[in-house]
């Protein structure tokens, strides 16, 4: 039994601290059966075949292949056990990998750097980079180098994972609600509140050891972390690209408009909403009647879209920013169309100017 546990153990301060607790029950226990039974029971055998079980087992369990040190403090802890017994290093060459970046911004850091004394600034920022990394570390995320106001973290990397735009999904869901609280938490009178957004995209990574780190670069890096700004214009939370869109099938999302990102081809821009099955019918009735009011707006047929983005305000309870938005440009293109045709003819003679309609 000693050599089992040796053997499944992964860390020799775990094997030490088990064999100071076996000791001390073994300790204890031969004193209560000499007092409460008159029993002699002698437990240094015992002591001395479970330390040697112990580190026996310890000697000859598999050693890992030496990457955890690329990792530590930037996987979970079960992902990097996995890591620690890996007979293979080979994913840390650098090679093209599939996975799926998040990054998440404190949307208004520089206003908030201008109104607070720097000590309690860089005590929000610290405070903002905890609460973020430990939602990301808990959902299998890992986390990229820190930068100011930003948290980035990978879903597919270092180990491949089917399903790793769910993955991202799923985290960035649970990562917005708990940076609502964080707000919360550390919210003043004197300042404004905490603003935050969260960009996931999904793309090909060129991922692997160089230099002294193990690193991943490639157009998704940079495209979350404009989506994660952009979180500001829309007044929305996760936004996503039309990649996450097609690769994540438990979510359920709406889309917004197809824009330019500062570096890379033109992006179809997503608004992720819950994972499936988390909104109700009616939510869902207007998150169709958007989606098809979208559609009828890029085609051009404002009038259309208009009507169907009446349907998508059925029954709301708070004002939808986004659908705000839209609804404001349908009408803005409905208006620039009607400009466009030509003046009806109206027989002077037969109409009063009180008589005119007018629409």
């Amino acid at each position: 039994m000693a050599a089992w546990v040796g053997w499944s153990l992964d860390s020799w301060k775990r094997r030490l601290s088990l064999l100071a607790a076996a000791l001390l029950l073994a300790g204890t226990q031969s004193v209560i059966m000499v007092q409460k039974f008159g029993i002699g029971w002698e437990p240094f055998s015992f002591a001395a075949a479970l330390a040697a079980g112990l580190v026996t087992a310890a000697c000859l369990s598999p050693r890992g292949a030496g990457v955890e040190r690329w990792f530590a403090g930037r996987l979970g802890r079960s992902l990097l056990q996995r890591l620690t017994v890996a007979q293979s290093a080979e994913f840390l060459l650098p090679d093209q990998r599939e996975a799926a970046v998040l990054t998440c911004r404190m949307l208004n850091e520089t206003p908030l750097r201008e109104q607070m004394p720097a000590r309690e600034f860089l005590k929000l920022m610290e405070a903002f980079r905890e609460a973020a990394t430990r939602v990301l570390l808990e959902h299998g995320a890992l986390l990229d180098a820190p930068e100011s106001g930003a948290v980035r973290a990978f879903f597919g990397l270092p180990l491949a994972v089917e399903n790793h735009a769910d993955k991202a999904a799923a985290a960035a869901l649970v990562l917005a609600e708990a940076m609502q609280q964080f707000a919360v938490t550390h919210m003043h009178k004197e300042y404004h509140p905490v603003e935050c957004g969260t960009g996931v995209v999904c793309g090909t990574l060129t991922a692997g050891v160089s230099g002294e780190q193990y690193s991943a670069a490639g157009d998704a890096v940079e495209q979350s972390r404009w989506l994660a700004g952009l979180n500001a214009e829309y007044h929305t939370l996760i936004l996503t690209d039309h990649a996450t869109h097609r690769l994540a099938e438990n979510t359920e999302d709406r889309p917004l408009e197809i824009l330019n990102p500062p570096e890379g081809a033109a992006v179809e821009v997503f608004h992720l909403l819950a994972t499936s099955g988390g909104l109700s019918r009616e939510a869902l009735a207007r998150r169709d009647a958007f989606r098809d009011a979208i559609t009828l707006l890029r085609a051009g047929h404002a009038e259309d879209a208009l009507r169907r983005f009446e349907d998508a305000r059925e029954g709301l309870i708070h004002e939808d920013a986004v659908l705000e938005r839209f609804v404001t440009q349908a009408e803005h293109q409905s208006a620039r169309d009607g400009k466009k045709l030509p003046p009806p003819s109206r027989p002077r003679a037969r109409f009063s100017p009180r008589r005119i309609f007018r629409p």
